[in-house]
């Protein structure tokens, strides 16, 4: 009997520790809102371009420039990683004939998309972003997603840009 219940305490705790592990290393991403109020069939637009999110540095930190510690400097860093990840998964989707960062001027047949953190936190991240019409400056869709239950948000950021990519592919249809 003693071995039995050796054994079966044995197995116990590695399930747990392997049920523990795999949640940790998992990652969640949600869509939050999602709102489309574009005239035109999303297909229509053969462009993209994607801007750097916005970051208030009262968001992740409280010190001056010159004390920031290494964590300050990775969320610091975070918009320009989110634009390189949704410009990369973007162009590998196929959507658009050109996919570029950076451009403020965009012309028709062109979707700009910017938007903004609205939370940062080590376990957290939340955006919010729109696409605009290039050629008027309409919104045409918005949404906010959130990165949760990760062990580092500045670690993860690139599965953001790819669930927003994967946002952007899926609403082409609509």
């Amino acid at each position: 009997m003693p071995d039995r219940l050796r054994s079966l305490l044995i197995t116990f705790v590695l399930v747990g520790t392997l049920l523990v592990v795999g949640c940790a290393a998992t990652t969640t991403t949600t869509l939050d809102e999602e709102v489309l109020v574009n005239q035109l069939p999303m297909a229509s637009y053969h462009r993209l371009v994607v801007a750097d999110f916005t970051l208030q540095r009262e968001l992740f930190t409280d010190r001056p420039a010159d004390r920031m510690t290494s964590r300050d400097r990775r969320y610091a860093a975070l918009p320009q990683r989110l634009a390189e990840s949704m410009q990369r998964y973007l162009c590998s989707y196929r959507i658009y004939r050109e996919v570029t960062r950076g451009a403020t001027t965009a012309g028709p047949r062109t979707l700009l998309l910017t938007g903004r953190f609205i939370r940062v936190g080590r376990f957290r991240l939340s955006v919010e972003g729109r696409l605009l019409d290039g050629a008027t400056g309409r919104e045409v869709v918005y949404f906010r997603q959130t990165l949760w239950d990760v062990l580092d948000t500045t670690d993860r950021i690139g599965e953001l840009g790819r669930e927003i990519a994967s946002f952007i592919d899926r609403i082409q249809y609509r």
